[in-house]
């Protein structure tokens, strides 16, 4: 029998602890794990024998394009399997991600021949449909609103691919200004550097601190290129590493949220993405322990995934919904809560936390605005500190030779 890993909290702000558990299923686990009404932050399941530890990703653009093709077929009346082979002879063979998106259609095509559900054959392909989309879509089977959940699922991606893109694009600036900035300074420090170096030295000048510092650091850099160049290759190795690391350290996933900048950019990412999914799973009709499991689900953040699991169990004592999120204010903020109890009391559905998820992207937008014009000008003033201090320290024994004379 399978055992998971059951990562669990005891209260707020307490470590959190990891524990072994056999089931059958993944959803035989779940549902043993609700019946306990303890907060579950996460369940991780094992790794079959013999299987890669890596699965070929299948790019977000190109789940897009299918999901979108789909969504057609479905609004048209298509049969599904009609609309997978559709779909099957419109997808490219150009890439690894290509390919493997035609062999995911191709089995589940083979799947929807033998009787399965949509829903249940695509929670086996996590590299195309996530968790939260295969909820979508199983909540969409059951109520008869399977068009509907794909245009909801379609959306999710669509907001995730313009915020990808949104977030690549502000980062093109720094990037080339940064790259020509090394290229700049690298150029005054091999060759401009020694050269003024070399006629002070003959003069005899006595070199100021400054001055002697940024001599050793360019004789460094003349007599170990290499492996000045394999230091800023492992730099930026560590750099693009450094989101898994920490990812694998749960106590630091509560400080990523209270960085000055990127903290609440953070939060409200996950505020936005919470409310939009959590309101498009109660349009496809979900239950809302179901919504909020789902929910849970959206971020490897372990401060949000708690947060969300100790609202799951106070839901599943009785309590309403706002007032459990209420409680959880540092993580949901208070328009959150108050939107989900206009929506309890009114009776008015998801439509006003439609509206409120338009306001928290709008929030949102503004702050990734915020952020870059934030970030451009210190850039500037980093590399004019670094570049007037190379000037600074070269010409300072000129500027005194100077002032003697």
């Amino acid at each position: 029998m399978p055992r998971y890993e059951v990562i669990t909290q005891t209260r707020k702000h307490a470590p959190y602890t990891r524990t072994l558990a056999e089931a059958s299923s993944l959803a035989e686990l779940n549902a043993r794990l609700i019946n306990l009404n303890k907060p579950i932050v996460q369940v991780i399941e094992p790794v079959p024998t013999g299987q890669k530890a890596g699965k070929i990703r299948v790019g977000l653009r190109a789940r897009l394009l299918f999901l979108q093709q789909l969504e057609t077929c479905a609004y048209l009346g298509v049969d599904l399997r009609a609309a997978l082979g559709m779909c099957l002879d419109s997808t490219s063979r150009k890439s690894r991600s290509d390919r493997r998106l035609r062999a995911v259609l191709t089995e589940l095509h083979t799947h929807l021949s033998r009787g399965a559900s949509f829903s249940r054959a695509a929670g086996a392909y996590p590299e195309v449909f996530d968790q939260v989309s295969v909820g979508l879509l199983s909540a969409g089977e059951e109520g008869g609103t399977f068009p509907e959940s794909l245009t909801n699922v379609r959306r999710i991606w669509a907001r995730n691919e313009e915020l990808r893109h949104r977030l690549s694009t502000m980062l093109v600036y720094p990037l080339v200004v940064l790259a020509a900035a090394v290229g700049v300074v690298w150029l005054l420090i091999t060759r401009v550097v020694p050269q003024f170096v070399a006629v002070l030295s003959e003069m005899k000048v006595d070199l100021p601190w400054p001055t002697r510092m940024l001599v050793a650091i360019s004789q460094f850099v003349r007599d170990d290129p290499w492996l000045v160049g394999g230091a800023a290759l492992l730099m930026i190795a560590g750099l693009m590493r450094l989101p898994a690391l920490v990812r694998k350290q749960p106590r630091l996933h509560g400080l990523i949220l209270r960085l000055p900048v990127l903290g609440k950019l953070n939060l409200l990412l996950l505020r936005a993405n919470f409310c939009r999914t959590f309101a498009q799973l109660k349009t496809a009709r979900a239950k809302t322990t179901h919504a909020l499991l789902l929910c849970r689900d959206l971020s490897w953040n372990f401060e949000y995934r708690a947060a969300v699991a100790r609202a799951l169990v106070r839901v599943q004592r009785g309590e309403g919904l706002s007032r459990a999120l209420a409680d959880e204010a540092d993580m949901f903020g208070d328009m959150i809560a108050n939107g989900i109890n206009f929506m309890e009391v009114s009776g008015a559905g998801s439509e006003g936390l439609n509206r409120l998820t338009e306001l928290l992207e709008r929030e949102l937008d503004g702050q990734i605005n915020v952020m870059r014009q934030v970030l451009d000008p210190l850039l500037i003033l980093f590399l004019g500190g670094v570049i007037g201090g190379i000037v600074f320290a070269t010409f300072l024994p000129a500027l005194r030779i100077l002032q003697n004379i």
